[in-house]
C-alpha cells in the first residue's frame, strides 16, 4: 500500500494556522462575552460551543477538513507518495 502525505508551501501552512486560530479565538471570546457584542459565532457545525473539549475538537476537526479541501480543489494541497 501506497502512504500519501500532504505537499503544500510554508506560505499556504502559515495561512492555514492562522485561520485555525482567529477561529478559535472567536468561539472562546463568544464564551466569554458579556453579552455586549456579537454573541453567536459562526459555527461550522451549526452546533452549540461551550468551550469543552468535544466542541473544541468538532470546530477544529471540521475548519482543518473545509481548509484543507479548498486548498486541494485550489492546487495548493497535494498528496505525493511518501514511498519514494
Amino acid at each position: 500500500m501506497t502512504t500519501r502525505m500532504p505537499e503544500f508551501s510554508e506560505e499556504w501552512g502559515q495561512s492555514f494556522i492562522t485561520k485555525m486560530r482567529a477561529h478559535m479565538e472567536q468561539l472562546y471570546e463568544s464564551v466569554n462575552d458579556d453579552g455586549e457584542e456579537d454573541p453567536d459565532p459562526v459555527l461550522l457545525s451549526g452546533q452549540p460551543f461551550c468551550g469543552c473539549e468535544d466542541c473544541d475538537e468538532r470546530e477544529r476537526y471540521l475548519l482543518a477538513t473545509i481548509l484543507i479541501i479548498e486548498g486541494y480543489e485550489a492546487g495548493e494541497v497535494t498528496l505525493v507518495s511518501a514511498d519514494d
